[in-house]
């Protein structure tokens, strides 16, 4: 029996995922707008620029990785952690949480095992720029080529899907309203890995993490990996991005001291800057963890729109994304 054919908007890790899924079943074509795969999951100089970590209670995540065969290593800290405080630098010992993990070789480890396991290669550098009901199919039509599909699943932040693209008919009003409501995890996030030659900061009996209200950088991490030195943080909502690295430099050597001045390279994703992330309405931080967590379709139900912000628990996270792509998998077995 001839299968029908699916299209998936975005090749994160819910549209590889949902890939992976759903190839069985369904003729899946995997677009990707940018000239890598991966969405949200981004690595510079073998450094995580997106997301980091997981969490002991995050099972979708868990049992990927494992189904993956790859392996965890936790988050380093041991060590007291900084205040960054006006009147001077304060040392701490922080109360301790749940507990975090890394994928040895980075995140991206899973997105380069998924690839290999789809059937067909991502087609990337396809921009989407319409989405058109016809009959009971639906044209999808990109900057390069024209699809015609049975379904379509959009993993595109919810922001994006709307004002990236337009729909024929197009979006009810409240189905607009409601998608455009919807905060882009990471949209107004900043990150900076900061790689040295050694982990000074290990053998000072400091874990890397300190707190800063001074900025540029609001929290930082130690972001060692396997081969290389280094620690990452998020920049402050105040931060002059004129002068960000030589800051940076300013407030590392003020928190770690004169071994702090000497990087071996510095790297930056301003994630307000990623066309195929965020939009002009994630321009302003987040106070608060979104309560993400909805279920929308248009064309009668041939255009699901799906991710990480979707998800009704863990959105936002690497646990939400899956659990999404789950989600969709399991409604279009039996569609």
């Amino acid at each position: 029996m001839k299968k029908k054919k699916l299209l998936i908007i975005g090749a994160g890790l819910s549209g590889l995922c949902s890939a992976v899924l759903l190839q069985e079943s369904y003729d899946v074509t995997a677009i990707e707008a940018r000239e890598r795969t991966g969405g949200r999951i981004m690595s510079m100089g073998g450094h995580d620029m997106g997301p980091s970590w997981v969490w002991a209670h995050q099972k979708n995540i868990l049992e990927l990785i494992e189904t993956l065969s790859l392996e965890l290593f936790p988050q380093y800290i041991r060590g007291l952690a900084l205040y960054d405080a006006p009147e001077g630098v304060q040392r701490f010992n922080p109360s301790v949480g749940a507990p975090s993990y890394r994928v040895k070789g980075g995140i991206g480890q899973i997105v380069v095992a998924l690839e290999k396991r789809l059937d067909k290669p991502v087609n990337l550098n396809e921009t989407v720029i319409a989405l058109t009901e016809l009959d009971e199919k639906v044209i999808v039509k990109t900057l390069a080529d024209r699809y015609e599909v049975d379904r379509v699943i959009s993993t595109l932040p919810p922001r994006l899907a709307t004002q990236s693209i337009e729909y024929f008919p197009a979006l009810p009003s409240v189905l607009y309203t409601q998608l455009q409501n919807i905060p882009t995890w990471m949209g107004y996030s900043a990150k900076c890995v900061i790689e040295y030659p050694e982990a000074f900061w290990r053998e000072e009996g400091l874990s890397g993490f300190a707190v800063s209200h001074l900025g540029p950088l609001g929290e930082i991490h130690d972001a060692c990996t396997a081969d290389k030195a280094a620690l990452f943080g998020f920049v402050h909502s105040h931060a002059k991005f004129e002068s960000l690295e030589e800051d940076i430099i300013r407030q590392l050597t003020r928190l770690y001291g004169g071994k702090a001045r000497s990087p071996s390279g510095i790297y930056l994703v301003d994630w307000k800057k990623e066309r195929y992330t965020s939009t002009p309405l994630d321009a302003m931080p987040l106070r608060e963890h979104p309560a993400y967590g909805f279920d929308a379709t248009h064309f009668n139900g041939k255009v699901i729109f799906s991710g990480t912000e979707s998800a009704l628990s863990e959105g936002g996270y690497l646990d939400g994304a899956i659990a999404s792509a789950k989600l969709v998998a399991q409604s279009l077995y039996v569609a």
